[in-house]
């Protein structure tokens, strides 16, 4: 077996295309990580750089008004810009928030996974 990184020209290799949230986070920027096997493609695991937003909060009174959500919007927008990101991986706890990132205006995109953070270690 083999363990390498997977070229952007054999992406069209693997036994199941790219789910749409890689598409939306600048593929240029990822690295398809492949182990093969006679050169069948085994298992896969993707790595990207991202902008992690977390921990977005409205005092109640504030919620469900606009203007609150759209100046955090516009601020996040601007910092992941002067950060060097055109992408930001967030999360949602609450409706109120999942309203907001489900709005067709801002092409955010679902994660149907459960996250983890994952300490890099030395070699295993």
């Amino acid at each position: 077996m083999t363990s390498r990184v997977l070229p952007i020209e054999e992406w069209d290799r693997m036994p199941e295309a790219l789910d749409p949230l890689i598409m939306a986070l600048s593929p240029g920027s990822c690295r398809v990580l492949v182990v093969e096997d006679a050169g069948e493609i085994v298992g896969r695991w993707i790595l990207f750089p991202v902008l992690h937003a977390e921990a977005v909060d409205i005092a109640p009174a504030y919620r469900k008004r606009g203007g609150v959500a759209r100046r955090l919007l516009s601020l996040m927008y601007r910092s992941a810009r002067e950060l060097g990101f055109d992408r930001v991986w967030t999360a949602s706890d609450s409706e109120d928030v999942t309203r907001i990132l489900a709005h067709p205006s801002l092409g955010a995109v679902p994660v149907p996974a459960l996250p983890f953070v994952l300490p890099v270690k030395g070699r295993v």
